[in-house]
């Protein structure tokens, strides 16, 4: 009897299953459905790159800050990145196969086997890791000490979690290479000793870790509700922010599936086939990524809808850079052009300084602070259109026969 249908009779006795099915013909041999898991995961990786680029060009080209959170989904972004091309290699050593034909070819499996493992430890990493950039994304919205605790005890939490997960996955063979090489492990599999978690204690391990992260998923994507809704904004940005914070369900959804998927892969001879555990737990990194960085493209979306506006409206012009010319030199500058007197635009503040500049006292300004002062006309056209995300105060009117000149000074620090 072949290594390989001695190795496929014990897999199917310890699952319950049936005698060893007949010799594969040539064209199950042949058969592949590698494209259809490239072209899954590979969707979701470019719409997550291309979400984490954007949202890198905000926060550094736009506001020049760029925080803890940010660091933090560039690395989930380059764990997703190496996953990825994990799942390429896999495809080329026999992922999308009939799993019988990956032991047909012991060196083709050792090789699938390794880039496996690999995948398995990173995505797990990459999953904790948009957890941790969306605890700190809330730590600056959370104003009460109570939410900074709990939110600061989620992020130990997650840390210790992740530990004691990668633990067990990176040591879940004695010697660590009896994970990828068969060889080393005790008959039927080798001629080895190796000593490994049997399945039934690999996916129990393995359902843990997906039971944390779904009630995690849950907890983050619920708790921007009531941290939002106190903020200062009008109600129609708190309600923008808090659909755009709940995107994080779609993730928990993911979580729940490949949690399914997970319960079932000892019954799946075949598993290779589809891989539904593996592409699912890249659909939930890969969705809690982008639903973790749109948040952070809110002043690009800004940015478009007011160049839209200028266009339509032919009131405004452009400047060199591309930015309408309301007094800021550019989204990124925090400097500004005088205006003409007679004109309802920004007028220029220079008393301020932009973050890194001294001020008067000789110290580095830590902060990007923006002021601008809009003429009666304008403001009112704002508030009219309700497009104004700072529109959190009503407008003050003199009273009528008097002599006033009314402003609104609009602050953004960050």
């Amino acid at each position: 009897m072949p290594a390989w249908t001695a190795g496929v009779e014990d897999l199917m006795k310890r699952q319950g299953g049936s005698p060893v099915p007949p010799m594969l013909t040539p064209e199950q041999i042949a058969f592949t459905n590698a494209d259809e898991i490239l072209s899954i995961v590979g969707s979701f990786f470019a719409v997550a790159a291309f979400v984490v680029l954007l949202r890198c060009y905000v926060r550094i080209a736009m506001l020049k800050v760029f925080g803890i959170d940010d660091y933090l989904m560039v690395l989930a972004m380059a764990l997703a990145t190496v996953v990825f091309v994990c799942f390429v290699q896999e495809t080329h050593h026999g992922l999308g196969k009939h799993f019988m034909v990956l032991l047909m070819d012991p060196e083709m499996y050792k090789k699938f086997a390794q880039y496996l493992y690999i995948h398995s430890i990173l995505i797990m990493v990459g999953v904790s890791v948009v957890k941790l950039s969306i605890a700190f994304f809330l730590l600056r919205l959370s104003t009460r000490t109570r939410y900074s605790g709990f939110l600061y005890g989620c992020v130990v939490f997650i840390i210790v979690l992740t530990l004691v997960c990668a633990m067990t996955l990176i040591f879940q063979c004695f010697p660590v290479a009896a994970a990828w090489d068969s060889a080393l492990r005790p008959p039927p599999y080798g001629t080895g000793n190796a000593k490994c978690y049997s399945m039934t204690i690999f996916r129990n391990l393995g359902l843990m870790n997906s039971s944390f992260n779904i009630i995690t998923d849950i907890l983050f994507a619920t708790m921007p509700l009531p941290l939002v809704w106190r903020l200062q904004l009008n109600t129609r940005t708190k309600i923008s922010l808090i659909a755009i914070l709940s995107l994080g369900y779609f993730a928990s959804a993911a979580a729940i599936v490949k949690a399914v998927q997970q319960w079932h892969v000892l019954t799946d001879l075949d598993w290779s086939v589809h891989d539904s555990f593996n592409v699912w737990n890249y659909i939930e990194f890969t969705i809690g990524i982008i639903a973790a960085s749109l948040p952070a493209l809110k002043p690009l979306f800004n940015w478009f809808l007011d160049a839209a506006r200028a266009i339509t409206s032919g009131g405004r012009t452009k400047g060199s850079n591309g930015y309408k010319a309301s007094g800021y030199k550019g989204a990124g500058s925090l400097g500004y052009q005088k205006q003409t007197s007679d004109s309802n635009r920004s007028i220029a503040m220079h008393s301020l300084t932009s973050k890194g500049e001294p001020t008067p006292g000789g110290h580095k300004n830590p902060y990007n602070v923006r002021v601008t002062t809009v003429g009666e006309k304008e403001q009112w056209d704002m508030e009219r259109a309700k497009n104004s995300d700072e529109s959190i105060l009503p407008l003050q009117r003199p009273d009528p026969g008097t002599n006033h000149i009314v402003m609104t000074r609009e602050v953004r620090v960050s």
